[in-house]
């Protein structure tokens, strides 16, 4: 199935780096700088994933994906951090509804195959 992926990051190299790597993939792919940005296009949009990023500029990474996943309950989000695993985040991201983390220093090809296993396993739970 090809999904349609809209990434949210702050940092333009991450963004060019995850939408050439899911274009690559054969998704369609859309990014934005920011969570304020990410919450128009999905009210636009029907979006099947978003990978965001958890520090956001302005609107907090966790604070869009409260909204986007009380806008549209279905999307799958994916969280991506750059700074470890913390426990207080990852509980309050699983609380608001978040599909998995990927890690931005993982290997590329780790990183593809954790976002595939995060989708199915997300898209199976609603069934």
């Amino acid at each position: 199935m090809v999904y349609k992926i809209l990434v949210v990051d702050d940092e333009a190299p991450v963004r060019d780096l995850f939408e050439d790597l899911f274009k690559k993939e054969g998704y369609s792919v859309k990014s934005v700088a920011t969570g304020e940005e990410s919450l128009e296009l999905v009210a636009k949009e029907d979006f099947d994933v978003v990978l965001m990023d958890i520090k956001l500029t302005g609107m907090s990474g966790l604070e869009a994906l409260k909204r986007i996943k009380d806008l549209k309950p279905g999307i799958v989000v994916i969280m991506i951090t750059g700074f470890g695993y913390d426990e207080e985040l990852i509980s309050k991201s699983k609380e608001y509804g978040c599909a998995g983390y990927i890690g931005k220093n993982m290997p590329i090809s780790q990183m593809v195959s954790s976002f595939k296993l995060f989708i199915k396993a997300a898209k199976e739970k609603t069934k």
